[in-house]
């Protein structure tokens, strides 16, 4: 019930903030062109009898943004609205249930991948919550996805929190599951997803060493056209989402999430 709660009032201060961008929007447009803005989506799983939802947002996707690859997000045009799909730790029932749904309707998709555990069942997920659903693809099936319309990029080696390792090991996360997703995919590995969205400045110069272009946080973030920074934030959504609070977050609205967490830190120190 708490959580319940909350997540109402999320969606209702999020509904603030959707009003109050439209109000602002218009009235800048009044004397210059506005920015094009970007929200970079991130899923983790889609099941079978999630399939059907998930395709209703893709086309409230459609509807509300112009979808675009991740690799295109610095060519925004003035005055638009896009979008970016992107999945964590590439589980066989995104290939099976979201990648055909995207396919139908031309939206491409980034998957990060834990190259160290490919075919297996992950290990960082609690016993009773693993089916066949939730393993991991294995080289096989990376080495079949359409490159034209999937990106792969690094999820780490072997998922791990790179905030418990030591930093020769977190080196090791970064570095080597580029070096071996390059062997199976035979393109560069650009992108890198930190692992449970917790690293420091140290992982992210190991990336930018590591010849990575760019990584992404589970930080939700509103990307503005012009902007070039390494590191971009990505919006949680998942198949089960409320329509209205699933259009929120496509549309931005959630970004004041991580000013409230910072706030509540600072609180409860």
């Amino acid at each position: 019930m708490l959580q319940h709660i909350k997540r109402i009032i999320k969606l209702i201060i999020s509904l603030l903030v959707f009003v109050f961008d439209c109000i602002s929007g218009w009235f800048i447009s009044l004397f210059k062109n506005t920015k094009a803005t970007c929200v970079i989506l991130y899923y983790h799983a889609v099941y079978p009898q999630e399939k059907e939802a998930f395709a209703r947002q893709m086309d409230d996707l459609m509807r509300l943004t112009k979808p675009i690859a991740i690799n295109e997000i610095g060519m925004l045009k003035p005055g638009g609205h896009y979008s970016a799909v992107t999945f964590d730790d590439g589980y066989v029932c995104v290939l099976d249930n979201a990648l055909p749904v995207l396919a139908e309707r031309n939206i491409p998709a980034a998957l990060f991948v834990p190259s160290g555990c490919l075919g297996q069942q992950p290990p960082w997920l609690e016993e009773g919550n693993i089916d066949h659903n939730n393993v991991v693809m294995t080289e096989v099936q990376l080495k079949s996805l359409d490159k034209k319309f999937v990106l792969v990029g690094s999820h780490g080696r072997t998922h791990q929190n790179l905030l418990q390792i030591s930093q020769d090991e977190a080196r090791k996360e970064i570095i080597q599951s580029k070096k071996e997703l390059e062997d199976i995919m035979k393109t560069p590995i650009e992108t890198v997803s930190f692992p449970h969205g917790d690293f420091d400045q140290t992982h992210i110069d190991m990336a930018i060493q590591a010849g990575y272009r760019q990584a992404y946080s589970i930080i939700p973030e509103l990307i503005y056209s012009g902007s070039d920074c390494f590191l971009r934030g990505r919006v949680k959504v998942d198949p089960s989402d409320w329509r209205m609070e699933y259009r929120l977050k496509l549309l931005g609205a959630y970004r004041w999430l991580p000013k409230a967490f910072a706030i509540k830190k600072k609180l409860h120190q």
